[in-house]
């Protein structure tokens, strides 16, 4: 599984906190992650947004691990 489907599918992941991490200045973020998400329209799912959506999903492992320990 890679990192759009894991988003598309999980719903326990917080698409709005996501996408406002992964595009801090897009006051619009959560739509732009879901029609990026959906495919539909002009914006299609890219490499970086797959590093971006990594990178988010990341700290928020390293935020858990630190709360687990």
């Amino acid at each position: 599984m890679d990192v759009k489907e894991f988003l598309k599918t999980n719903p326990d992941i917080n698409l709005a906190s996501i996408a406002s991490k992964m595009w801090p200045t897009n006051k619009s973020a959560k739509t732009y992650l879901s029609r990026k998400l959906s495919g539909e329209g002009d914006r299609p799912w890219t490499d970086k947004d797959a590093a971006r959506a990594k990178e988010v999903l990341k700290q928020l492992s390293d935020e858990i691990q630190r709360l687990l320990e």
